[in-house]
């Protein structure tokens, strides 16, 4: 965040009292308890004082304290500066005070309550005021919106949850006259919230105080309410940088985030003009057509899909609504093509859905800014008996995450960028708890910029103390250790409990992702080949094609009595970032082999001599054939698999169905698979679609060559988890459920005879007759 002015020390009794180290403490009630208890009641002005202020406020803004009526001002974020006080004495004396901190504004009454009776003080979280709407004429704030605007990565919630308030209780004409350090999140969030419909200027704070050598120097950005529909350039009143200054490179920061605002504007407001050029006629959308779908331009340069319900759907909770498509990800499936858009329709539960889509290059700033931006127009494309409402609706996705830090980012030359990173996820509060902080989660994920909105791994991350290591990887797990200890850039992150800084590890004994731990509990389909295998001492082979972080495979290893496991990974690049971030190991039970799936289980239907439709495929590559899946094996019975799982993606998330790739659903490669396997066997397929119909293919596809196929559906998830027996599940249907549930309760038994279950799945949770079902043959 830069040095703040004065801030480097608190004066007070007790001695000084530093900053922060963590900038959400600037957000906590407790730390400003503290500050205000060490300060013993002496004002700390942040940045700069009344002195600065005068001239801006007459000469600039026009703004005098005998304007009759005279001026309403609200200064939210008060602390115990003696701002308010000196305006008071210069004549402006309509002020309300607000601040969070009970304690400071309890004092700061008892100091002003005398010598200035018509200045208000009230106990008030800004980002949720109680004033009515268009109620001030001047909001004044020094420092407040840099103290809630935090790091660069975070959400932005409390910022702009005061932006917003701050729009809200503006009148007419009113300023918002803002006192920051311009960092450059913060100004991007500035500018971007107060573009249509606002007059922005900034201005350098002029005073002597000020400590020149600090490399970040208050400037004061002023942005009025015109109440129009046009946009308006910033206009920047500053001085010609000094290349010498100590706040070189902020101004240079400045005029830049001001230039490519400007540049922004300019493309908004020819946007405008276009559409002024030619009258537009709406009545067309003043009345519902049921199952109509209509492509609009909103303001000129938002693209828009108008969706009214079908006629059978229903009930719906809203008349009209509108959705927000996030940046980026207009391509994909979902809102892409009708079907998807259908979806999101039905999901909403609108009469009416405004579909809107976020263009990165467009539109750089927060959507709260957006809602605000779209006010205007939207109101055209809403039927008539809700033209004039408020209460309209804006919805969106959401990750959940609260914090996001990348550990590392690579290009792949075959999967293009990849991304490993450390997330925080923040729980929601349920009545009962809602007193409480909100409960936090730590995952690391892998994530491929070509689909970024498809996490392909998702690990638990707990403190080193807080895991149990199992025997089976506790070798491992100890060496690993000493080399994380050897290495000079630890991974500190908050600890859940303590909220101290202890360094995370993945934990192996849980499985992140909701569809691996469907694929564990329809083992429980093929429990009774298992039970027959270990009995006779016959080796449990198991592949997985398609290695992301290695999660899967770590848990098969450590927590299944498999005793080879072969993973297949088409990118190198993937196998060296699950072993440096996610901890996934190889040894004499289990390897890594960089090359093509399909390639591997044809080589397996080949060493078995079994006649296979073979397609046109490129030879075994060089680390697979040197490896123990090749053709020179005498061991026919040891190189088939108990478990054949494909867990690849497609790449493109545009695709209708973005896992597996379509050569994994080929009938030859089908053909290969089921000769790869043991006749108790089973080959699993995670299938990522939202297209009922592309699931329904790849179920069609695998009972053209498998004896039964099933069908597990994830809770709140776009997986579905194919089956395919190359033989029929000694389980009759008609007690498939109730006999399955006994399956895993063996398999559990099986597991925990191996190794302990620790936090492993619930597998009762998905052999449930609403989720898993043998697909009928049509």
């Amino acid at each position: 965040m830069g040095r703040m002015k004065g801030a480097a020390e608190m004066p007070g009794a007790a001695g000084s009292v530093p900053l922060p180290e963590v900038l959400t403490d600037f957000r906590q009630e407790s730390y400003w308890d503290q500050f205000f208890k060490a300060s013993q009641g002496r004002p700390f002005e942040w940045y700069g004082d009344w002195v600065s202020l005068p001239k801006v406020f007459r000469e600039l803004l026009g703004l005098r304290p005998e304007r009759n009526p005279p001026l309403e001002i609200l200064v939210p974020g008060c602390g115990n500066s003696r701002l308010s006080a000196a305006m008071y004495d210069a004549g402006f004396q309509k002020i309300v005070n607000v601040d969070f901190n009970k304690r400071v504004i309890t004092e700061m009454l008892r100091l002003n309550v005398r010598a200035r009776p018509l200045m208000r003080w009230q106990v008030m979280d800004i980002t949720k005021m109680q004033f009515a709407d268009n109620s001030f004429d001047v909001v004044l704030d020094k420092g407040s919106l840099d103290a809630l605007t935090g790091e660069p990565d975070e959400p932005q919630v409390a910022a702009e949850g005061l932006l917003s308030e701050v729009k809200r209780v503006l009148k007419h004409g009113g300023k918002y006259i803002c006192i920051t350090l311009a960092q450059q999140h913060v100004i991007e969030l500035l500018l971007g919230n107060f573009r249509i419909g606002w007059d922005v200027v900034v201005y350098q704070v002029q005073d002597e105080s000020n400590d020149t050598s600090s490399a970040l120097q208050p400037l004061l950005v002023v942005a009025t309410n015109t109440g129009s529909v046009k946009v308006s350039p910033v206009k920047p009143c500053l001085e010609e940088v000094n290349p010498r200054a100590a706040n070189a490179d902020q101004m240079n920061c400045v005029v830049s985030v001001i230039e490519a605002e400007n540049k922004l504007r300019a493309t908004f407001e020819a946007g405008s003009v276009e559409d002024q050029e030619v009258e537009e006629d709406y009545s067309e959308y003043d009345e519902l057509n049921p199952g109509k779908v209509r492509t609009v331009k909103l303001g000129g340069h938002y693209l828009a899909v108008v969706l009214d319900a079908k006629p059978e759907s229903g009930p719906h909770a809203y008349k009209a609504a509108v959705f927000l498509v996030p940046r980026g990800r207009a391509h994909e499936w979902l809102f892409s093509t009708e079907e998807g858009q259908w979806e999101i329709v039905e999901a909403a539960k609108a009469s009416r859905l405004i579909m809107v889509m976020l263009d990165t290059q467009q539109y750089p700033g927060s959507l709260a800014a957006v809602q605000d931006e779209l006010s205007h127009v939207v109101k055209n494309f809403l039927p008539l008996h809700c033209k004039e409402s408020k209460d309209i609706p804006y919805m969106t996705t959401d990750d959940g995450v609260h914090r996001r830090t990348v550990l590392e980012e690579i290009k792949s030359p075959i999967t293009g960028t990849i991304k490993v990173e450390d997330v925080v996820l923040e729980g929601k509060k349920t009545s009962e708890d809602a007193a409480s902080a909100p409960t936090q989660s730590f995952y690391r994920r892998l994530v491929f910029d070509r689909n970024p909105n498809l996490i392909q791994s998702d690990a638990v991350l707990v403190p080193y103390s807080a895991v149990a290591e199992d025997p089976q990887s506790r070798k491992q797990t100890t060496q690993q250790k000493k080399k994380k200890k050897k290495s000079k850039a630890k991974e500190p992150v908050l600890d859940i409990k303590n909220e101290v800084e202890e360094e995370l590890r993945v934990d192996h004994s849980q499985l992140g992702n909701s569809y691996h731990a469907g694929m564990i509990a329809g083992v429980a389909l093929i429990t009774q080949g298992l039970e027959q295998s270990l009995s006779v001492k016959d080796p449990v082979r198991v592949m997985v094609v398609g290695l992301g972080a290695g999660l899967l495979p770590m848990f098969l290893h450590n927590h299944l009595p498999v005793d080879h496991i072969e993973v297949v990974e088409l990118d190198g690049v993937i196998g060296d970032l699950a072993k440096r971030h996610f901890g996934f190991v190889e040894n004499n039970r289990m390897k890594l082999h960089v090359g093509d799936g399909i390639d591997a289980v044809h080589a397996i239907g080949r060493v078995a001599k079994i006649p296979v439709k073979v397609p046109t495929v490129s030879e075994l590559s060089e680390n697979l054939a040197t490896s123990h899946i090749n053709e020179g094996s005498n061991s026919v019975k040891d190189q088939r698999l108990h478990v054949l799982i494909i867990d690849a993606d497609a790449g493109d998330s545009s695709l209708e169905m973005s896992c597996p790739p379509k050569e994994f659903l080929d009938e030859s490669f089908l053909a290969a698979a089921k000769v790869a396997l043991v006749d108790e066997g089973m080959l699993v397929i995670n299938v990522v679609s939202r297209a009922a119909r592309a699931v329904s293919s790849a179920a069609s596809k695998l009972q053209k060559v498998f004896e039964e196929v099933y069908e597990l559906k994830i809770d709140e998830d776009v997986n579905r988890v194919l089956f395919a027996l190359p033989r029929k599940c000694p389980v009759p249907n008609d007690s498939l459920i109730s006999d399955l549930r006994s399956a895993a309760l063996r398999l559990r038994k099986l597991c925990t005879d191996f190794s302990p279950w620790q936090h492993g799945p619930a597998l009762e949770d998905f052999l449930q007759e609403d989720k898993l079902r043998l697909i009928p043959r049509t």
